[in-house]
Order: structure tokens, then C-alpha cells, then sequence
């Protein structure tokens, strides 16, 4: 697995600076601006950003820094389940799927499918003669 300086390593600040640009405006939601915009204000061309995006190391960035990102929600993530777990939002009754999705995080429940694969019947198996009878069969109405 490559690591968070690894990946620094192959960009340049420049580079760095466009990632977080970018990720910050993925979270900006009514107020994103355009890549245009960005690109002015980093001092590149658009189209230097759109070859940027392209590139292993610099989504692998923008990638970290948006997990980063998203981790600060975790805290109020795990409140919200709690008050789920509780009844807290629905005048006391527990959500089924905030249990649920609990025993699932904690390991204690997982989704198992099975899939089991019978024999073939005897009656619906055939010999290599009987293939070889019905090929020449299908020749002889061809011809």
C-alpha cells in the first residue's frame, strides 16, 4: 500500500494546493465554483487542472484529504445512531435499521449468502453417443 508521503512525494505543492482546492469545493455546496475559477486562482490554465485530475497521485491526494475530511462527521455519525439505537427520534421506538446497522459495525451481525450447486440430474445427462447422434442429426436437416 502506498503511503500519504509517498504520494506527496510525486506532486508538487502547486499540485497539492489544486487537490485541496478541489476537495474543499466538492464540500461547498451552493457556493462551488467552477474549475475555471480555480484554476485562475492557483495561476494555471483549466485545462493544466483537467490533466492534473488525471493523475494517479494526485486523486490518490484528493482522496486522503477528502477521508479526512469526512472523519470529523464521525462524532455526530455515532450520536445520531445512538439516538436511533434509543428511540430518541421516534417518540421511544428503536430504528431496526440503526440495531441493525450496529451489530453489523461491531461484527456481531453478518450477511452470509450461500450458494450450493447441485449435481445434474441423471436424466438430464447425456452420453458423448447421444451428442454425437444429435450432431449428426442437426447435419443431416441442414444439408
Amino acid at each position: 500500500m502506498v503511503t500519504i508521503s509517498e504520494i506527496k512525494a510525486q506532486l508538487t505543492v502547486q499540485q497539492m494546493n489544486a487537490a485541496q482546492l478541489l476537495v474543499e469545493n466538492e464540500f461547498a455546496g451552493k457556493q462551488k465554483r467552477t474549475y475555471e475559477e480555480i484554476a485562475e486562482e492557483l495561476g494555471i490554465g483549466v485545462r493544466t487542472l483537467y490533466e492534473w485530475r488525471k493523475n494517479r497521485a494526485f486523486t490518490l491526494y484528493q482522496s486522503y484529504i477528502a477521508d479526512n475530511r469526512l472523519d470529523q462527521f464521525m462524532p455526530t455519525a455515532i450520536a445520531k445512531l445512538q439516538e436511533s439505537i434509543e428511540g430518541r427520534s421516534n417518540n421511544g421506538i428503536p430504528s431496526m435499521k440503526a440495531l441493525e446497522l450496529y451489530f453489523k459495525l461491531s461484527g456481531r451481525l453478518i450477511d452470509r449468502k450461500e450458494i450450493v450447486q447441485s449435481e445434474t440430474p441423471k436424466s438430464a445427462s447425456r452420453s458423448d453417443e447421444d451428442i454425437r447422434r444429435d450432431l449428426e442429426e442437426l447435419d443431416r436437416l441442414l444439408q
